[in-house]
């Protein structure tokens, strides 16, 4: 059975590739879209990511993640923080060593990205309230930590700097680009390019109904974003793992996400500097030939 692995970049839909292809009959994603697997135990510290299956220096256990059954063909996740990490992609290649697999870039313009990071930032209580987007750019030029990935938006929007890596430790290994402006315009012709890509049988996306999941809002009160978290990750810490959580699971993401999304969440409208706009574009000016001639591509949508 083949593996799949979205490795990148977050804020670029890969919450919606997951769900899409895990509709799929031929494919089997895991039972937690974003894994974290492959990530570092400290870096999971540090953002506040958790992964059910720890690494603990073998692969072994990753299989605990899917429940297949005989008529998949493909293993799918989707963590897309591992780009970012170079011990990640290490992982990830003595996996592939062992397994059959192929690995999954989105890619995002990273100026509308940055945006997006700015409201999604105080959604996730990673950025005051009050900041206004000129000081969000300032304090990402000026952020060296990796605690917070709001503040990390700028730094990961230099794509070239970390897949040249991914491309160098993964060079005998089948490295797919696609691109969040793609996916978002046309998802059926996105997804019959990907499946065509990767193997699986693209009919079944002929009449889909595509759905948009995961959009950034704005948080009405953060205690109540705080406490639902906080439920949320003591579910993933405690529960996740037996058939009960399963079962957990499904009432979550069926009656309770969807009730809090409806009391505490309203459409994000971050007011957004169009001078801010414009040197962004200059700062990342050059990405986009890298990533071009890095990959051999030719029509990159931003």
């Amino acid at each position: 059975m083949k593996h799949l692995i979205i490795a990148g970049t977050n804020k670029a839909a890969t919450t919606s590739l997951f769900n899409y292809l895990s509709d799929h009959p031929d494919v089997c994603g895991s039972y937690i879209k974003q894994t974290n697997y492959f990530l570092d135990k400290d870096i999971q510290k540090k953002h506040g990511l958790t992964s059910v299956f720890q690494y603990e220096n073998s692969h072994l256990n990753y299989q605990n993640f899917f429940k297949c059954n005989a008529n998949h063909k493909f293993k799918l996740e989707a963590s897309p923080d591992y780009m970012f990490y170079e011990s990640t992609i290490k992982k990830i290649k003595s996996f592939l060593e062992h397994n059959q697999g192929e690995v999954v870039i989105i890619l995002r313009n990273p100026v509308t990205r940055f945006k997006s990071w700015f409201n999604f930032g105080k959604q996730q209580n990673l950025l005051n309230e009050d900041i206004d987007f000129e000081s969000f750019y300032k304090l990402n030029k000026q952020y060296t930590n990796e605690e917070n990935l709001s503040l990390m938006a700028y730094k990961t929007g230099f794509y070239s700097n970390y897949l040249k890596k991914v491309k160098e430790i993964l060079k005998n290994y089948k490295i797919h680009i696609f691109f969040y402006e793609d996916l978002i315009s046309n998802p059926q012709k996105f997804l019959q390019t990907f499946c065509q890509q990767t193997g699986i049988d693209a009919n079944y996306f002929s009449d889909y109904q595509f759905e948009h999941f995961n959009k950034t809002v704005k948080i009405k009160s953060k205690r109540l974003s705080y406490i639902y978290d906080s439920l949320r990750q003591f579910y993933l810490k405690n529960f996740y793992k037996g058939k009960l959580g399963v079962f957990l699971g499904a009432i979550i993401k069926s009656v309770v996400s969807p009730l809090y999304k409806k009391i505490n969440t309203s459409s994000a409208k971050g007011n957004i500097q169009e001078e801010i706009i414009m040197k962004l574009n200059e700062d990342y000016a050059s990405e986009k030939k890298k990533i071009a001639q890095m990959f051999n591509l030719n029509n990159i949508p931003w």
